[in-house]
C-alpha cells in the first residue's frame, strides 16, 4: 500500500471510534464470527450488550474475548493512534505532552504490545541455518566503577544472526560456556557455518558446523571475515533504546524482543503485524457453562460436545 493513503487511512481510523472499532473486528473475525473456543460458525446467538452464545459449546463470548484487546479499556480510535505513535519510535513522556492522556495509560498499553510481541516471538522462535554470525554484547548506562564485562548494573545479552536474514537475541545471566552453548545447540540447525570471535566458550562449535573464529586487534577485524551484520544489529539496538532514557530493568526482555521483531520483519507493514497480534489468543479460553440443565434430544451427543470443547 502507498505511504499516502496508509497514512490517510491511519487518520480516517484514528478520528472515527465506530470505524476504528470495525477495523478490528473486520480482522478479528476475517469476514464471518465463530465461537473462539470450539471455531462453530453455523449459527451463531446474538445476545445483548454486544454478547454472543455459541450453540455447540454453550460459550459466551464478544468480539474481543480472549486477546490483547479485550485488557484495553480506551477508545479504538486512540488505540490506531497509539499503535501508530509505537512503530514510529515515539516514547511515552514525548506523547503525554500532546495528548490529554495519562502517562501510566500509554506506558502500560505499550507494554501491552511489548508483551504481545514477545509471546509472539518465542512461539515463532526456529532454529537457523547457512552463514550464522554469533556475538554478545552488554547494555546498561553509563556507570563509575569498573567497566568491560565485569561492569556492575549491566545485562549481557547474546545473539544469533543469519546472514540477510533473521536474529534472535537472548539476555543471558552470563558469558560461559554453559550458558551460551545450549541456546546455540536448540537454536541453529548442525552443519551451519559459524562465525565467532576468539572467546573460549565457542571452541566445541567445530563439531557441530564449520567455525570460523574472527581474530581483532583493537576492535577492528585483521583478516577478510567480520561479524559486522550482529554488530550493525547491537548498534542499531542500543540507538533505539537511548530515546526511551532508560528502561525498567524487569521489563528489558520485553524491549529486546521488540527491537528483534522491528528488525526481522524490517520489510513489512509494522503497524497491521501489531494490530493482528493484539488480537491474538493471549492464553487459551475456558468453557463456562449456564447453571440451568440442558436437554439434548439423544444422550450421546453429550458425550460428543464434552469431549470437544475439553
Amino acid at each position: 500500500m502507498p505511504r499516502n493513503i496508509q497514512e490517510n487511512r491511519l487518520f480516517q481510523l484514528s478520528n472515527s471510534v465506530t470505524k476504528s472499532e470495525a477495523y478490528f473486528r473486520a480482522r478479528r473475525w476475517q469476514g464471518r464470527r465463530h465461537c473462539p473456543r470450539c471455531k462453530y460458525q453455523r449459527k451463531i446467538y446474538h445476545l445483548k450488550g454486544k454478547r454472543f452464545r455459541c450453540p455447540r459449546c454453550l460459550f459466551t463470548f464478544r468480539d474481543f474475548t480472549g486477546t490483547y484487546l479485550e485488557r484495553v479499556k480506551i477508545p479504538f480510535s486512540l488505540i490506531v493512534y497509539l499503535i501508530n505513535l509505537f512503530v514510529l519510535g515515539v516514547p511515552a513522556f514525548r506523547i503525554v505532552k500532546e495528548l490529554d492522556v495519562n502517562k501510566k495509560t500509554i506506558e502500560k498499553f505499550f507494554r501491552l504490545i511489548r508483551e504481545a510481541i514477545y509471546n509472539h516471538s518465542l512461539i515463532k522462535l526456529k532454529q537457523l541455518s547457512g552463514e550464522l554470525e554469533i556475538d554478545k554484547t552488554m547494555f546498561g548506562g553509563r556507570r563509575s566503577g569498573k567497566r568491560g564485562w565485569g561492569a556492575e548494573g549491566k545485562q549481557i545479552v547474546f545473539g544469533i544472526y543469519q546472514r540477510n536474514g533473521k536474529i534472535s537475541a537472548f539476555p543471558v545471566s552470563s558469558r560461559s560456556e554453559d550458558t551460551l552453548l545450549p541456546l546455540i545447540k536448540r537454536y541453529t540447525k548442525k552443519g551451519s557455518i559459524y562465525y565467532t570471535d576468539e572467546w573460549r566458550a565457542y571452541v566445541s562449535l567445530v563439531f557441530r558446523g564449520k567455525h570460523i573464529r574472527i581474530t581483532k586487534e583493537k576492535g577492528k577485524s585483521i583478516n577478510e571475515q567480520n561479524l559486522n551484520g550482529l554488530e550493525g544489529f547491537w548498534s542499531y539496538a542500543k540507538h533505539w533504546l537511548y530515546h526511551y532514557r532508560g528502561v525498567p530493568r524487569k521489563y528489558f526482555h520485553y524491549y529486546l524482543k521488540e527491537i528483534e521483531f522491528r528488525f526481522n520483519h524490517r520489510e513489512e507493514n509494522l503497524f497491521e503485524k501489531i494490530a493482528q497480534l493484539l488480537l491474538t489468543s493471549e492464553k487459551p479460553i475456558k468453557i463456562t457453562f449456564p447453571k440451568r440443565k440442558q436437554k439434548f434430544s439423544q444422550p450421546i451427543y453429550l458425550s460428543q460436545r464434552t469431549k470437544s470443547c475439553v
